[in-house]
């Protein structure tokens, strides 16, 4: 049996503490994983970049508005605005995430983000058919740490998408105003994993949309001038994020509020227990490492409660697999009141399975054991 061993030549008493220490300095270092940095009020990452280049966010950094912004409607009730975005995505990126959205309720309900490469527009939208989108994209576009003059129009019958003053793609739906309304957030997700790092120089909500030559001529003065005025036959909200601030960029146009630029970061709408929406291969990594990292979990808790309790192997196993998820699950739900820590089921799963692996190593080693003896 596995109380008679002797490893290394040492007594059982020994044995059994050095394997209750191991256990107890594994349980440590995975609470110490899976909370870390124990930050439960951090500070909003962003900073000011020299020469009027921008705001740039720093994955958890934010700024929101107070206020709604309101875009008038028009007899039909569909929507007629225009956007401007002026930003630069961070060089490598591989996940996906709003780096603007109007929120109503904690709900996205317009939005412009980047999903890898890609650069998407996130709405309520209606094909001429009447089938509903969810999402548009325009592929790879944010391949490389440059900055982008991106200016959307939405009509009627099209939304259409200009990089740098060139139309890159028209899309055959419409929007209604209702959806183009809400609180201003850039820099981050409404909810917590949607982290963008890049940086923002310009923001404008326009009422009623532009022309293909106004368009290519405000983009030729922004990169000239770094600025641009305010257009006479559209009330607009803009923002130019080229000025260093402490507390709020001023809204310079006509209509909607200021931003605010908080000391500390908070997720709008936490999420408990989020399953990945997609794989990928930063999904696969994660979920590698936590099984990797359960697996001495598993193997030690199992020797632990085998050599202090004297239960079968079968037993030992079972409540190692139970307290692997337990552990798990604690952390995850811990990881709620952690805005910069993302509270996900796949990494439960991952992590149980990590556990499995551990005690079935654990079993399998007692079992080839007891036949020797």
């Amino acid at each position: 049996m596995l109380e008679h061993l002797q490893w290394l030549g040492k007594p059982d008493h020994m044995i059994r503490k050095i394997v209750a220490l191991l256990t107890v300095g594994i349980w440590i270092g995975i609470l110490i994983a899976g909370l870390w940095p124990f930050n439960f009020v951090p500070k909003n990452r962003i900073r000011w970049l020299p020469g009027g280049a921008g705001l740039h966010f720093d994955g958890y950094g934010q700024v929101f508005s107070s206020e709604p912004m309101l875009l008038s409607r028009g007899t039909d009730g569909a929507a007629q605005a225009t956007i401007e975005l002026v930003f630069t995505p961070s060089k490598s990126y591989n996940a996906a995430s709003t780096l603007f959205s109007l929120v109503n309720q904690d709900e996205v309900s317009f939005a412009i983000g980047q999903s890898l490469t890609d650069l998407f527009l996130q709405g309520s939208f209606i094909r001429s058919e009447g089938m509903p989108v969810m999402k548009l994209f325009i592929g790879d576009v944010c391949g490389q740490a440059r900055e982008l003059f991106v200016t959307v129009t939405l009509d009627t019958r099209h939304v259409d998408v200009y990089l740098d003053g060139q139309l890159a793609r028209s899309f055959p739906v419409s929007t209604r105003a209702g959806n183009l309304s809400g609180k201003i957030l850039v820099g981050h997700s409404v909810e917590d994993g949607g982290r963008w790092s890049g940086s923002v120089a310009r923001l404008a909500i326009s009422e009623g949309t532009l022309d293909a030559a106004k368009i290519s001529r405000r983009y030729e003065q922004w990169t000239k001038t770094r600025h641009l005025d305010s257009d006479v036959n559209h009330r607009s909200a803009a923002y130019d994020f080229v000025t260093p601030a402490a507390d709020f960029v001023r809204n310079a146009g006509e209509i909607g509020p200021d931003l605010i630029i908080p000391k500390i970061f908070r997720v709008s709408k936490p999420t408990v227990l989020r399953w990945p929406d997609h794989f990928n291969r930063s999904v696969a990594v994660d979920a590698a490492v936590n099984i990797a990292g359960f697996v001495p979990f598993g193997l030690v808790t199992c020797l632990c409660l085998r050599l202090w309790t004297g239960w079968s192997i079968s037993r030992c196993a079972a409540m190692t697999i139970l307290a692997g998820a337990s552990v798990s699950l604690t952390i995850e739900l811990l990881q709620v009141l952690l805005p910069t820590r993302d509270s996900s089921l796949a990494d439960v799963v991952t992590n149980i399975l990590g556990t499995v692996i551990g005690a079935g190593a654990a079993f399998a080693g007692v079992a080839f054991n007891d036949k020797r003896i």
